[in-house]
């Protein structure tokens, strides 16, 4: 690989200020030391405003209180939390986001440190509310294609029932006349098991649909 496109590639502060979430390092019970370009764009701050806010400061209300009753406390047990759901305000309103924080420790300050990621939650929502709704959709048109199919077969099933009522009339006629020919009594009564048999068909497929529609 070319070592110039190389060198670009392992910028690492270009990396850092463009990656598509926040990162940012901050005291546990002090001050930002510092964020990237991505989470400053998103709070609509500058690198020297958010040094001298707290970690807290960029959060909601209910944020705030949640931050320091439960995520400070996992923070300082597990020296990590994950997925932290969390509410940051910006210039013009909030967006919800997802935190992971690691603690270290500045073994030449005596500090420990919060290295955090924020993961922005909005434009996941928006694909899971886009998933979501055509779920639901599919879903409908299933339902609504289900419904048409067994409307279709009780009408179909009633408009062969009375046809065969006549064909089953005929047949009982049949049966009751006093054929001399073998054969044909053969034939008469397989006509009238066949169509006994369809009727018994039809009706099932009545049975079926009635409860359905």
């Amino acid at each position: 690989m070319d070592q110039e496109i190389t060198g670009y590639f392992i910028n690492f502060e270009h990396f850092y200020n463009t990656a598509p979430c926040g990162l940012l390092a901050f005291e546990i019970k002090g001050p930002i030391i510092y964020g990237n370009q991505t989470l400053l764009n998103w709070l609509g701050l500058t690198a020297e405003e958010i040094v001298n806010k707290k970690f807290a400061d960029l959060l909601d209300r209910a944020g705030v209180m949640y931050y320091e009753l439960f995520v400070q406390p996992i923070l300082k047990m597990h020296r990590e939390a994950k997925e932290i759901k969390l509410t940051i305000k910006t210039a013009t309103g909030a967006f919800a986001c997802f935190f992971n924080g690691v603690v270290t420790t500045d073994n030449t300050a005596g500090r420990e440190i919060i290295n955090a990621l924020i993961f922005k939650l909005e434009d996941r929502q928006k694909y899971e509310t886009e998933l979501l709704l055509k779920r639901t959709q599919a879903e409908e048109e299933k339902q609504s294609k289900s419904k048409a199919l067994q409307e279709l077969s009780f009408h179909q099933a009633h408009l062969t029932r009375a046809p065969l009522a006549n064909i089953m009339g005929l047949l009982t006629i049949l049966e009751q006349i006093d054929h001399s020919n073998e054969e044909v009594k053969q034939i008469v009564a397989m006509l009238q098991e066949s169509a006994s048999e369809l009727d018994r068909q039809v009706r099932t497929i009545v049975d079926k649909a009635d409860l359905n529609i």
